[in-house]
């Protein structure tokens, strides 16, 4: 195989890779990562570095997350094998290129620095997948299951956005301070969205109720907990 054979493998590899960032990032956004969670976590594991203890368990939290990961780590495994040795063989051929095929093999290399260039700077790429994203996350919230979104993490913790389409059984006809969020899952209730109304001020007589959005600061295993646990999938929003 030479070495202009190679570097058009190589080429297509990491337009493969980009592709592959894109289509799990949106995998992980429709499952209520942060989008800048999501890439950074996807580039983590696609380059088997792993991904960083604050944030991975919000990557775990549902079954849907822990089966994508599994897989965002197959996909790994394949391409670091792929890359590395396309890479190694393209390095050992290098010397014995002909004068003739210098100025194509410098002609794909640019191709592929253009491409990765143009692939992060249009804004084209950026409304086609969060299109993509809404329409998918649209789709699935027809089902009665609650949605979960995570805004950002601090340290062990994270703050949170709940839409309880279904309450837990240990939650209806509660009041917050009967629920415990505070006491027996450390979950603070920072806000709840009810329609129109935005309610700051939670009382402890406060109920929650179907339908209800609610903004939680914790660990995800608490949130988890607190309320999704009696629930077995969880469809999340963007």
């Amino acid at each position: 195989m030479n070495l202009i054979t190679l570097l058009i493998i190589f080429d297509m590899l990491v337009i493969i890779y980009q592709v592959l960032i894109e289509v799990f990032t949106i995998l992980y956004r429709i499952n209520g990562i942060n989008v800048d969670i999501s890439r950074f976590q996807v580039v983590s594991l696609l380059t088997g570095t792993g991904f960083t203890t604050n944030e991975s368990e919000s990557m775990l939290i549902t079954k849907n997350r822990r089966k994508l990961t599994r897989r965002i780590m197959f996909f790994s495994y394949i391409f670091n094998i792929s890359i590395v040795s396309t890479f190694v063989s393209i390095f050992s051929l290098t010397a014995n290129t002909s004068k003739e095929d210098i100025p194509i093999c410098i002609g794909l290399t640019l191709f592929i620095i253009i491409f990765l260039i143009l692939f992060y700077k249009t804004n084209i790429r950026k409304s086609v997948i969060d299109k993509i994203v809404i329409d998918l996350v649209n789709k699935r919230k027809t089902k009665k299951e609650n949605f979960v979104f995570i805004y950002d993490t601090f340290g062990n913790k994270v703050i949170a956005e709940i839409e309880l389409t279904k309450l837990k059984r240990s939650m209806k006809n509660k009041t917050i301070e009967e629920m415990q969020l505070s006491q027996k899952y450390h979950i603070s209730l920072l806000v709840i969205k009810r329609k129109e109304q935005i309610i700051s001020e939670i009382k402890p007589t406060t109920m929650l109720e179907e339908g209800d959005t609610v903004i939680v600061f914790g660990r995800v295993r608490d949130i988890k907990n607190a309320f999704i646990k009696e629930i077995e999938k969880i469809v999340q929003k963007v």
